[in-house]
């Protein structure tokens, strides 16, 4: 006989051990579903491996060998166990050229989900908003590890779907990002006489600001639990951002320390080029109904010579003053 310790069962296996005169029951703590059953034989309890509940029966019979090698495996996943816990797609090609080797086609081993399992592919959507601020993705980057010049150690972005404009807010910690919400719903309303329709986010506890959003009528879409995907635009948006952001730095040769300064400048750029995506129209484009003007852009990082003001110059003081350009930036 293979002795098996009910007091190792029931730790292994989360569950509770229900004797009675003729039977003895194996039932889940969490989901209350018998997960074994045990006959009573010439005093013994005998567990029917084969009866009831497969995947179990062969997950407890790996933990009995790992302490007991004298403990033998059921034939049914015998060799699933030897190959490593092969898939049943692999075993089904391997029995074609070993016909002495069998499987259960319905068993499901939990040391293979313990181990191996992975997400799904996750399809994208094919959802566009249809107009202005239908739709405004809002995420949080950071902390980044060189704090700004002002001491930044984040930033929050918001994208448009519609017109895919973006816009970024410095921020020197997260708490600052509820209010920055708020405020920049209003400016959407007093410049634009729109009121979004939905906001999507992450679980974040800043973007949870329920009476705000009823009071406005807002939808309040959340991703799930490490599913960025599902705020995949405003995600990728962050990558095009830093991809610009490290290009300026790296060309000026600043410190890391004006990322914060290079990062807005690739905003007020990205803004402001034309996309395929967008049909070959920049965001700006689509938000105000207009070609954006590019004679004032400036190479960022490069010599420039403001001029002085009039009130603080003499006849013979300098008309200008050497400065290096940090790049520039309009809001909307």
């Amino acid at each position: 006989m293979n002795l098996i310790s009910i007091s190792k069962l029931c730790e292994s296996l989360n569950c509770h051990a229900i004797f009675h005169n003729k039977k003895c029951l194996l039932q889940d703590l969490h989901s209350q579903k018998m997960i074994g059953l045990g006959e009573q034989i010439e005093g013994l309890y005998r567990l029917v491996l084969d009866s009831f509940n497969k995947p179990l029966c062969n997950s407890l019979s790996v933990n009995n060998i790992s302490t007991d090698p004298n403990l033998t495996i059921p034939s049914s996943p015998l060799w699933h166990f030897r190959l490593g816990h092969a898939s049943h797609k692999r075993l089904t090609h391997m029995s074609q050229l070993y016909p002495s080797l069998t499987f259960d086609h319905n068993a499901t081993c939990d040391i293979c989900h313990f181990a191996k399992q992975k997400k799904f592919p996750f399809t994208s959507t094919l959802f566009v908003a249809s107009s202005k601020f239908e739709l405004l993705h809002f995420d949080i980057w950071g902390p980044l590890s060189a704090t700004s010049v002002h001491n930044h150690r984040y930033f929050l972005t918001i994208l448009d779907d519609y017109t895919r404009f973006v816009w970024i807010v410095l921020l020197k910690s997260k708490s600052e990002v509820s209010q920055h919400v708020k405020n920049f719903i209003s400016l959407i309303e007093n410049r634009f006489h729109i009121t979004p329709k939905t906001i999507r986010s992450d679980n974040g506890p800043e973007f949870l600001l329920h009476s705000f959003y009823d009071s406005t009528g807002i939808l309040h879409h959340r991703s799930c639990v490490e599913t960025p995907q599902q705020n995949g635009r405003v995600e990728r948006k962050h990558q095009h951002i830093l991809n610009v952001g490290r290009a300026l730095l790296y060309q000026s040769k600043f410190p890391a320390s004006y990322w914060s300064y290079a990062l807005l400048h690739a905003t007020f750029i990205i803004n402001r080029v034309t996309s395929t995506i967008l049909h070959n129209k920049s965001p700006y484009q689509l938000l105000h109904n207009k070609v954006p003007d590019i004679e004032s852009f400036k190479v960022f990082g490069y010599l420039c010579y403001p001029s002085t003001l009039q009130a603080q110059r003499s006849k013979l003081s300098p008309r200008a003053i050497k400065f290096v350009f940090f790049g520039l930036l309009h809001w909307l």
